[in-house]
């Protein structure tokens, strides 16, 4: 065998041993990353707490990124309101007198800002121009390189990883992408079960189709207002709304039904869908005359041409309207607010029950 075929052997000999000693180190890699994934999903699964599966995450992700530092960052989804999830000695030098985040770099704001760009690796960042804010923490840790992920909650919150590298210590590029893909699968399924639990729980306590409390979670809502008035010798009217349309309800005009009370109330005032053709709210108010206003504007929203082609809200509603504490309980509230609205007889308008007699208006409670 020639000189030259001996060399080009053994070239492709050093070349094979370095290919099967590089397939090595990421099979390695993967199966130390992977190792506890069941028992990872199965925690997840169980519904875990945010911050305890977070912490998992982050030591998880450190052990395996042992030559790089990792940084976890919250963001609002404007980009304004930053904070660290965790500090150390090291990140400390990040922080002002008062423990907040102070002159971000501009690349890791434009990272945040973009959606759509959810992995970036940047290198030689302690010459970058976009990141000169943290140029001192960067010379200082000799950091050449950065690597980032970011994940949201889809509630309003942006959750970002760095792992900042030493140029002599350079994980392969394979190998941090893999590590960054892992993480980010983590919390996507975090958030996904985070979600879930959301949905559920909506589910539980809110009619699918209008949106609005069911009975029983408005009954409790509504005791709470309740024991609240009473601590604080506060007023709360309670409205009956009975539909007039005597065709099968249709579940779209409903929603639409439900959505011009919703607007016509304040946020925390409380609508429950009782059954097919009644709704029910309570609503907190300092004068008699509060409620009257409240079935009127809604009234007259009805009116508005915009629904038109709605048959429901087009036939009508009847409204009755009771008060605490003329009325102690919820049930006695309910009662009152409910044969007010049947007084009416299928005719679209408002009645007040007050100590056990009916009225058109708040005025006439007190006149002779």
């Amino acid at each position: 065998m020639s000189i030259e075929s001996s060399k080009s052997l053994l070239d492709e000999q050093q070349a094979l041993r370095s290919r099967v000693s590089l397939l090595e180190k990421e099979r390695d890699f993967i199966k130390s990353l992977y190792s506890d994934m069941s028992q990872m999903m199965q925690i997840i699964s169980k519904g875990a707490p945010l911050s305890s599966l977070l912490n998992r995450f982050r030591e998880k992700i450190k052990s395996q990124l042992s030559q790089s530092y990792c940084l976890f960052l919250v963001c609002d989804k404007e980009c304004l309101q930053w904070r660290l999830q965790y500090s150390d000695l090291v990140s400390e030098s990040l922080l002002n007198s008062k423990g907040m985040l102070v002159d971000l770099p501009q690349a890791l704001i434009s990272f945040a800002a973009a959606p759509s760009c959810q992995k970036r690796h940047e290198s030689d960042i302690r010459n970058a121009t976009n990141w000169h804010p943290w140029q001192a923490f960067l010379n200082t840790h000799d950091f050449s390189d950065v690597s980032m992920v970011s994940n949201s909650d889809e509630q309003g919150a942006i959750y970002i990883m760095l792992a900042f590298q030493k140029r002599h210590q350079q994980l392969e590029s394979d190998l941090m992408e893999t590590a960054l893909d892992a993480y980010c699968s983590w919390l996507d399924a975090v958030f996904i079960r985070e979600k879930a639990n959301y949905q559920l729980l909506e589910d539980n306590h809110r009619n699918p189709v209008t949106g609005l409390l069911r009975r029983f979670s408005f009954e409790n809502s509504f005791g709470i207002v309740l024991k609240d008035s009473r601590r604080h010798f506060q007023r709360a009217a309670m409205f009956s709304i009975q539909l007039l349309s005597k065709k099968k309800v249709d579940d779209d005009e409903l929603r639409v039904l439900a959505e011009l009370i919703r607007e016509e109330v304040r946020e925390n005032d409380l609508i429950a869908h009782y059954d097919e053709r009644e709704l029910v709210m309570g609503i907190r108010i300092q004068n008699l005359s509060d409620a009257e206003v409240v079935a009127s504007k809604l009234l007259e929203s009805m009116q508005q041409e915009k629904y038109a082609s709605n048959s429901l809200i087009e036939s009508g509603v009847s409204i009755g309207i009771a008060f605490y504490p003329e009325h102690s309980s919820l049930d006695a509230l309910y009662q009152a607010a409910h044969f007010a609205a049947n007084s009416l007889k299928n005719m679209s308008g408002y009645q007040i029950e007050f100590h056990g007699a009916l009225y058109d208006s708040s005025s006439e409670f007190y006149s002779l």
